[in-house]
């Protein structure tokens, strides 16, 4: 069995933790861009301040090979590797006491295609 592309993904984390942390904003970068960079957008969202922010890198920072209008065969095994990463950064969440409405899922370009593909398969 291959490794998922996404399987190892190195994680960027800033803003509140523990029970300081209202919500956790995940945010997910477009193709070509980086995780710290997306999360550079919480400083004028304010949310550092009441949020635990997390941005996942992709690996070759894309998240699957081609458009968001290809069939999903073709961006595999690169789709379903980075919707199984942000499921996993879903339950950690939950893992650490969040309720599902207080998970936010923010993405740019090709990570704003990846999370509503994430939210359509995952309704909570």
């Amino acid at each position: 069995m291959t490794h998922p592309p996404h399987g190892g993904a190195q994680l960027f984390r800033a803003g509140a933790t523990g029970p300081a942390a209202r919500g956790r904003l995940i945010m997910v970068h477009g193709r070509g861009a980086t995780a710290d960079g997306i999360a550079s957008l919480a400083v004028p969202l304010h949310a550092l301040d009441h949020w635990s922010v997390v941005a996942p890198q992709a690996a070759g920072n894309t998240w699957y090979p081609y458009s968001f209008l290809a069939p999903i065969a073709q961006n595999e095994p690169g789709i379903s590797s980075a919707i199984a990463l942000l499921e996993s950064l879903v339950v950690a969440a939950m893992e650490d006491g969040l309720r599902s409405d207080q998970v936010a899922l923010v993405g740019f370009s090709q990570g704003a295609c990846l999370t509503l593909e994430f939210v359509a398969r995952h309704p909570r």
